[in-house]
């Protein structure tokens, strides 16, 4: 018999944070986050997420062994903004079927029980880190801070009634295909007809960099499917997180007339060098992270306002962002990107990458329980 135990305790919670290293135990592709970085994220007093939301955390035992674990999630800012009542489920994993079955079933209980009506997922904790679950290419680590997960999730998520919500995908680009010639003229005669200035990051001023960021994120997206806006205290946080990984040559914003309307942010990929560290700075992972050179960048944000779209200024960053890359980095990821987005996928085809990466995101509409 299978028993799903919520999360109450701190041994409770290291099980659940520890399950995924065991699990993927002689996978050649899983590359293990950072312990550290996985506590922070349940700490309610550290993580500002919790501000607006609520999360219960499940464990899925035969006996006394882990076979599976999940989160349940309600993103009260997701749903305010959204005018949904939707779930979350999310940090799912689990070793069969029938794990599955009645782990989803424990979430949509949840959810039913708040008033809730879709359970969507699988995420992090919040939608605006929500890639989904790979689809296609298993046989490529993932880069960091994208998920990796176990080829048989979608049919065990098809299996419970769960069905596509939407597809975001993950681009790939050679520094040695060089960049097409075409982006490279257009970010010129852009650069010099809208008399851009492209600064780095002053990180001297993290602040104010971060006030600007949350601007232009939050005027970029606020159509996109899944956004929610961050708040002061979430950008904050993730200033914190950006002075240990950005990478501080390669991440910009655009000035136009000295009013910033474009951002980027390019962060080294980390993940080969933590493989075999087993989410742990010591002995092997400190040493790794101080000495090694990451020879993979990720273009994890890129994002212009909206009076300044379709004039080019795509092409501007992305052409700096090679430009300045290309010194250090052998190969660039872009993403995530929505499959919906029909822009961000014209500019990516246009500089030459191609998507090598799918993931889903699912749902269920919940009817309500007799």
């Amino acid at each position: 018999m299978i028993e799903v135990r919520a999360v109450k305790s701190r041994a409770d919670l290291k099980r659940f944070i520890e399950f995924p290293y065991r699990l993927y135990r002689g996978d050649r592709y899983f590359v293990p986050a950072l312990l550290t970085s996985e506590w922070e994220q349940f700490d309610r007093k550290k993580n500002p997420f919790f501000e607006h939301a609520e999360a219960d955390l499940y464990l899925a035992l035969d006996g006394n062994t882990v076979v599976g674990r999940v989160a349940a999630i309600e993103d009260r800012s997701y749903n305010e903004f959204h005018e949904e009542r939707a779930a979350l489920f999310g940090h799912f994993e689990a070793t069969s079927l029938d794990v599955t079955r009645i782990l989803l079933a424990r979430v949509e209980e949840w959810a039913r029980g708040r008033g809730l009506d879709v359970v969507r997922g699988p995420s992090k904790v919040s939608s605006n880190d929500m890639a989904g679950m790979l689809v296609e290419n298993f046989d490529d680590p993932p880069s960091v801070m994208m998920p990796y997960n176990k080829r048989e999730y979608l049919d065990y998520l098809t299996g419970c009634g769960y069905t596509k919500a939407q597809d975001t995908f993950a681009w790939k680009m050679a520094v040695s295909d060089g960049l097409p010639d075409r982006v490279g003229r257009i970010a010129k005669r852009v650069e010099k007809s809208l008399n851009v200035k492209i600064r780095r990051f002053n990180f001297k001023d993290l602040p104010g960099e971060l006030a600007i960021v949350r601007g232009i994120y939050n005027r970029a997206w606020d159509r996109n499917w899944g956004f929610v806006p961050w708040t002061d205290h979430e950008i904050k946080h993730m200033g914190d997180e950006l002075k240990l990984v950005a990478d501080r040559e390669v991440s910009m914003i655009a000035e136009v007339s000295g009013e910033p309307v474009g951002v980027s942010i390019m962060i080294p990929d980390i993940n080969l060098l933590l493989r075999g560290t087993g989410g742990r700075l010591f002995p092997l992972g400190l040493p790794k992270l101080l000495l090694g050179k990451p020879k993979r960048g990720r273009l994890a944000v890129l994002g212009i306002v909206p009076e300044f779209r379709a004039r080019g200024l795509d092409a501007v960053l992305y052409a700096e962002s090679f430009w300045r890359g290309q010194k250090k980095y052998t190969s660039g990821e872009f993403g995530w990107t929505l499959e919906s987005n029909q822009n961000i996928t014209d500019g990516m085809k246009a500089l030459g990458a191609q998507p090598y990466k799918r993931y889903r995101v699912l749902e269920r509409r919940l009817t309500v329980k007799p």
